[in-house]
Formats: structure tokens, sequence, C-alpha cells
């Protein structure tokens, strides 16, 4: 037999309305029969705030603090296979089943022993506002009267809830976590006992709390590098446990620091805030630093004070080259007098210390007797002293530097590096000129008077 196109495809959509038929009815029965009062009964809420205020409707929590979602499901038969909740999504709120396994117990209600699941989902709102719990899924299976097993799918009541920041002290940039005991732990292991540049310390800080979530706990050794060591963070070990109804984390961070310089090597001190739940306080745990003594290698020291050798040895370098060239110069000059003078000083020359004060006397102030050179009586009596037996080497010394302006080897060293005039006798003319030119005009204005 024959059967053209259509008859084909007509054939196909009475199959299928066969199977619907027989497939749409099954599961209404299962479901039906779940949803019975006398079969199943789901029930949900959500655990009580760590700060009860009775006069709010809708029950409000501190941001990262846990709520605890309930989901109990009873039946006056058994379960006969493993009870499937759905996933919980709900923006800027971090949900966990924490706790695999149900509670489970029995209870006897108007004669009839009623068999119940408990089960616990954990939140964690992470920051304020108002957020919604929608109806989650849950996929049961129980026993029917009469033998046999039925399953369906259940949807839980919605919850509501609001998060607020618990303290005014806190910020939305800040740090900081809400919880019960929470406690810091720090340890500190070295490569050897007596460090050197290129040891290395592992710093271990172990954060624990209960009433938390591990991957909550923040996160407090700065790892950044400095001059004085470099940092290495190593992978963080998260650890979530749950033991008869009580939820424990424990975050574990550290940092291997490979010295890198001698001396005194401070590492930071940290600081934890969080939020106590029980106490409904803010408060914080110090981390305390450290402070060790690193000895050099002979590599690290020319690293660490290579500019200060460097400098060292230019400076000795330069002064060398200018005591040579300096000695180079007086082989063919003569020597400078504030030298001839010291020295004759120094070994009691009295007649060649005055030829040498008289000869910078003319030259320097074109004067001829010590005098003359100053009007003060202190010189007066200083210049009598040191033409008499009186001279000693502190007076010399006074009467050089007040005759002698290039007295200082600095100031001797200035006037010969400055350049000389090419003509010095035009300033003597110019002088010259200058005078006869006063002279002229004086005369000329007395004739006028």
């Amino acid at each position: 037999m024959t059967i053209s196109k259509y008859g084909t495809t007509h054939l196909m959509f009475f199959v299928i309305m066969i199977v619907a038929g027989f497939s749409f009815p099954t599961h209404a029965t299962s479901t039906n029969e779940l949803t019975k009062s006398d079969r199943v009964v789901i029930k949900t809420w959500l655990s009580e705030p760590a700060n009860k205020e009775t006069s709010l409707k809708t029950p409000r929590y501190a941001v990262n603090e846990q709520i605890i979602l309930y989901i109990e499901v009873a039946t006056p038969r058994w379960f006969t296979s493993g009870t499937r909740i759905a996933n919980i999504e709900i923006p800027n709120v971090v949900t966990k089943q924490r706790n695999t396994l149900a509670t489970n117990f029995t209870e006897r209600k108007d004669g009839i022993t009623w068999s119940h699941q408990r089960w616990e989902i954990t939140l964690y709102p992470q920051e304020k506002g108002r957020f919604v719990v929608p109806s989650t899924e849950v996929n049961i299976e129980v026993s029917r009267e009469g033998g046999g097993n039925v399953s369906g799918t259940l949807y839980s009541a919605p919850q509501q809830f609001t998060a607020a920041i618990p303290s005014g002290l806190l910020t939305d940039d800040q740090t900081w976590v809400s919880g019960r005991n929470l406690s810091i732990d720090q340890q500190w292991n070295r490569s050897s006992e007596e460090l050197k540049v290129g040891d290395t310390i592992t710093r271990t800080l172990t954060i624990r709390g209960e009433d938390t979530l591990a991957m909550l706990l923040p996160n407090i050794i700065n790892s950044s590098s400095s001059n004085e060591y470099q940092s290495y963070p190593q992978p963080n070990q998260l650890s979530d446990s749950q033991t008869r109804g009580d939820y424990f984390s424990e975050r574990k961070e550290s940092s291997v620091y490979v010295l890198q310089a001698g001396g005194e090597l401070t590492f930071p001190a940290y600081q934890l805030t969080w939020w106590d739940l029980d106490s409904q306080q803010l408060k914080t745990i110090e981390v305390a630093g450290e402070t060790v003594k690193v000895s050099h290698t002979f590599q690290s020291w020319l690293k660490a004070y290579w500019t200060f050798i460097l400098g060292v040895s230019a400076s000795v370098i330069f002064i060398g080259f200018v005591v040579v060239r300096i000695r180079h110069y007086y082989k063919t000059h003569p020597l400078p007098a504030w030298w001839i003078y010291s020295r004759a000083v120094k070994h009691g020359q009295w007649s060649q210390v005055r030829v040498l004060l008289y000869r910078v006397l003319r030259q320097q102030h074109q004067q001829l007797e010590l005098k003359k050179h100053s009007q003060v009586n202190k010189w007066q009596q200083d210049s009598t002293d040191f033409q008499s037996k009186k001279v000693t080497v502190s007076l010399s010394r006074a009467v050089w530097k007040k005759v002698n302006v290039l007295s200082s080897p600095l100031i001797a060293l200035f006037t010969r590096l400055t350049p000389k005039r090419v003509l010095p006798q035009l300033d003597k003319y110019r002088e010259h000129y200058l005078a006869k030119n006063t002279d002229v005009q004086e005369k000329s204005h007395k004739t006028k008077e």
C-alpha cells in the first residue's frame, strides 16, 4: 500500500497526540498527589537577624551577615529518593548550600508519624538594599499508598529581607566582614637563622571565624614589593565546614619575601575590621609587623653603596689630580706668600715675618707704615707690638689677616683663577684723568664764585 506525502504527515501528528495524551495525565497525577495536604507539605522561612527588631515587618540584616534559608519538606509516608533543590540566584547576594545533607527527623501529628527533611541554604548580602528570595524548585519522591512511588516538583514560598550597613563608621569602599569569633594567627618562617641577602621569609596569616564564608574573609597581606624585598604571594587556601548547625570558615594566605638588601628590614603591620554579630559592635584585630636584621653579601653591598663608592672614588681622583697639578705648578713658580709667612711664623723667624708683612702691605694697599693702615686703637697697639720684641704667633697671624686681603687659600685660588686685565696700565690712566678732571671742575666753580 502506498501512503502519500500528506498521509504520512497526518500519521505522525496522530502518533504525537497519542503519546502526549498518555504523558500529560501521568505527570498531572504525580503532581496532584504530591500537592495533596495529606501527602506532602513544604515550608520555608529565614533565620532571625542578629539585631532583633520586632517593630520591622521585613527582617533586616547586616551586610555580609549570614542568613539561613530553611526549606522543610514533610510527608506522612517516607522519602524514597534523594531530594534535589534547584540553585538559587539573587543579585548581589552570595548563596551556598554548605550542608549537602538534610536534617532528618520524625514528628507525630494527630496519631500519624510524619517524616521531615530540613535543608539549609546560606545567604550573604553584599550590599545594602531590599532583596527577594525567589520561589525555589524542590524535586522529591515519596512512597504511595498501596505500593509504588510518586515524584514531582514543588515550589517554596518566596521570602523578603533587607540588608543595611551596621555602623556609621563603615563605608561601601571599606573592606570588612560580619561574623562571630573572628581571630587571626600569624606565623613567620625563615630559611635560615642568620639572615643574609638572598634568603627568604614566609609570612602566613590564618583567619578563622564563625557564621561567615571563607571567600568573604578579606585578603590582608599586601603583596607589593620594595627595594628591600621581593614579594611572591602564594595561592590562598579556603575552607568552609559545618558541625551540628555551626558554620566555620578559615582563610589561609601567605607570601614569600626574598630579601634584596641588608640592614634592618621592617615588614608592615595590618588590621582587620569586622562587625561582631553577637555584641553588635565594630571591632578591629591588629596584626603586628616584624623587623629583622639582614647581613650583606659582597655583591649586595656593592649594589647598595655603589653610588657612594663611585662618589668617593671620583673625589679621591680629583683631589689627587689637583695635588699633582699644584706640586707641578710650584716647581716652577714661587710658593704662595701665606705659605711662606706661616712657615716663618712657625719657626719664629720674626725678621722674615716682618719683611713679608710689609711686602704685602705695599703690594695690596700701597702703604709703607703699619700704623697708617687703620686708625683703630687696637690696631695701633698691635702694630707697635709687632715692630717690637713682643711679637707672638697669635699677633702675627692677626696682623696678617688684617693686612692681607688674600689671607684665605680659597680667596687666593679664586684670585688666581680670575682673568687678569689685558692692559692694567689703563686703570692708572683712567684714575689720573678722573682726578685731573675733578680738580679742573673745582677750580672753575671757585672762579665763578
